[in-house]
C-alpha cells in the first residue's frame, strides 16, 4: 500500500497547484507567492523522497518512471505559471527566483525516471536543495 500514499500526496499537490494557478488574473500578492513557494517545496520534497527510495531499490523502475512523470508534469505547469505571472516590483526578484527553481525541479523530475542509481542519488540531493531554497523564499514572504 506504499504506492497509495504517494498517489494521495501527488493528488494533494496537484490540487494545490491548480487552486493557486486558478487564482490568476491579477498580480500575485506576497501571500500567493508564498503559497506557490510552498507548492514548489512540496513537489521538490516528494521528488527527493522518490529519488532516494528509487536509488535504494525501494521502488520499482516502472513506479519511479510513472510517478516522476506525474510530478514533472505538475512542476512544469507550475514553472510555466510562475514564468508568466506578474507581481509588485518589490516581489519580482523572488518571483523570478521561484520560477527558475520550479523549472529546475521540473527538469530534475524529468531526468529521474530514466536515471541510474547514482544519478538518482544526485537528483535526490538536487531536489532536496530546491525544497530548502523554496522554503526560504516562502519564509521570506511571510
Amino acid at each position: 500500500m506504499r504506492h497509495g500514499k504517494w498517489f494521495s500526496r501527488t493528488a494533494l499537490v496537484v490540487a494545490l497547484v491548480l487552486l493557486s494557478a486558478g487564482c490568476g488574473g491579477g498580480e500575485l500578492s506576497a501571500g500567493a507567492l508564498s503559497k506557490q513557494a510552498d507548492s514548489v517545496r512540496s513537489l521538490a520534497s516528494e521528488g527527493a523522497l522518490l529519488a532516494e527510495d528509487a536509488s535504494a531499490g525501494k521502488e520499482t523502475g516502472t513506479f519511479t518512471r510513472v510517478h516522476s512523470a506525474e510530478l514533472e508534469k505538475t512542476a512544469s505547469q507550475m514553472a510555466s505559471t510562475l514564468e508568466t505571472a506578474k507581481t509588485r516590483p518589490a516581489l519580482e526578484p523572488k518571483l523570478h527566483r521561484l520560477a527558475r527553481l520550479a523549472r529546475g525541479v521540473s527538469d530534475n523530475l524529468e531526468q529521474l525516471g530514466s536515471a541510474s542509481k547514482s544519478e538518482q542519488r544526485a537528483l535526490a540531493n538536487e531536489l532536496q536543495r530546491a525544497a530548502h531554497r523554496s522554503n526560504r523564499i516562502a519564509e521570506g514572504l511571510k
